[in-house]
């Protein structure tokens, strides 16, 4: 079996407001293997972006605090690498489309400059001048190249391998002639048009869809391991959807990265993602192959959510809707947090949290790949309306 590029487990995020704690994300595990794309889907506020931006460690540290869990990414616990250490991995070895490219964008630079400095930053990377994180304690600087002329000065120590000659890494070193063929190979990836004009423009000279092709264009120049997308195409009208999420599917099979796919979009889940898991509350409340998991759902949630989704047609009559409303996260309810709004409620539903279990009871425990649902009442899913 593959190992996982990224292995969460038992990962808890809370909030601390004031005097309140808000549990964002508890007790969430997931895994992605390489060439796999894992979505989360949810209502919003139900803990998917907080879920996505602490894998790399992007959440304000206060008031956010990882009370629990592991974030394993290739071997190494993320939880307990120190906050100087977190700048070598990311962009290094996981790369993030985030939701809203133009707050993403520097507006002061170019996009050559800004899909320019992504590859730099590979290229640091693949001359061994990046130590490991795993050893590492030097904080680096990735605003500006190295000063090669004292390579073998106090610089050496920290980002140079050792017995490198200078000679060697001048040599290394991409000229900005290369860096422009590379830049303009990556928007030609993202089938960016007439890319010789674009990569001089500003991003506020930029449609949205052609921004977010600039996002996605410098995550890929990293080549990262991990690639995390943050609802990328939520912002977009359903036009510059359709086409990014078009795209999105053919570089997913050239990429090979393993994927973690964020969206509150039913449809956009079911044509991208192998695996889906449905968060509730901050916790995953069915888990599996996304084909199983939407024509069969086994947590009320999962069905009440796919209902609730509008359809292609017309039809008369009001839209299905889900009774109540999200809770509290500061004063979350006890045992399942669906109780107060689902039809299959009983007493241990309030008192006692329910695990994420298989569905099928012979299905082996350890499989990564099998369906699994939060509900002690999942056989009786199939009978509500």
């Amino acid at each position: 079996m593959t190992e996982p590029v990224l292995s969460v487990e038992n990962l808890t995020v809370t909030y601390t407001v004031g005097a309140g704690t808000f549990f964002a994300v508890s007790d969430v595990s997931l895994e992605i293997e390489p060439g796999r794309v894992v979505g989360i889907v949810g209502e919003t506020g139900c803990g998917k972006s907080t879920l996505a931006k602490a894998i790399p460690r992007l959440l304000p540290e206060p008031p956010a605090t990882i009370g629990s869990g592991s974030i394993v990414f290739r071997g190494t616990d993320l939880v307990g690498v120190s906050r100087r250490q977190l700048p070598m991995v990311r962009g290094t070895g996981i790369g993030m489309i985030f939701q809203e490219p133009l707050n993403s964008l520097n507006p002061a630079f170019r996009v050559f400059d800004q899909i320019a400095e992504s590859i730099r930053i590979r290229h640091y990377r693949e001359m061994g001048w990046l130590k490991s994180f795993q050893g590492g304690d030097q904080p680096f600087d990735y605003s500006k190249p190295p000063d090669t002329t004292t390579v073998a000065g106090s610089l050496a120590k920290v980002i140079v391998p050792s017995g490198a000659a200078e000679e060697a890494v001048h040599d290394r070193l991409a000229t900005r002639s290369q860096f422009r063929e590379e830049v303009l190979s990556y928007l030609r990836l993202v089938r960016i048009n007439d890319p010789e004009t674009i990569l001089n423009l500003y991003p506020h000279e930029l449609s949205g869809g052609m921004r977010q092709r600039i996002m996605i264009a410098m995550a890929l120049s990293e080549k990262p391991a991990l690639l995390i997308a943050d609802e990328p195409t939520s912002a977009l009208d359903v036009t510059i959807q359709a086409q990014v999420l078009t795209l999105m599917k053919e570089l997913i099979d050239e990429v090979h990265a393993a994927i973690l796919f964020i969206s509150h979009d039913l449809g956009v889940i079911a044509e991208t993602a192998d695996e889906v898991g449905v968060m509730y509350a901050g916790r995953i409340v069915e888990y599996g192959p996304v084909a199983e998991v939407f024509r069969d759902p086994r947590h009320p949630y999962t069905k009440m959510l796919l209902r609730a989704a509008p359809a292609h047609y017309k039809e008369d009559g009001p839209l299905s809707t889900i009774p109540g409303s999200v809770p509290n996260l500061s004063r979350p309810p006890p045992g399942c947090r669906f109780h107060p709004r689902c039809a299959l409620a009983r007493a241990v539903c309030r008192g006692e949290t329910p695990p994420l279990a298989p569905v099928d009871a012979n299905a082996p425990a350890d499989s990564r790949h099998i369906h699994r649902s939060a509900c002690y009442f999942m056989g009786e899913v199939a009978s509500l309306p």
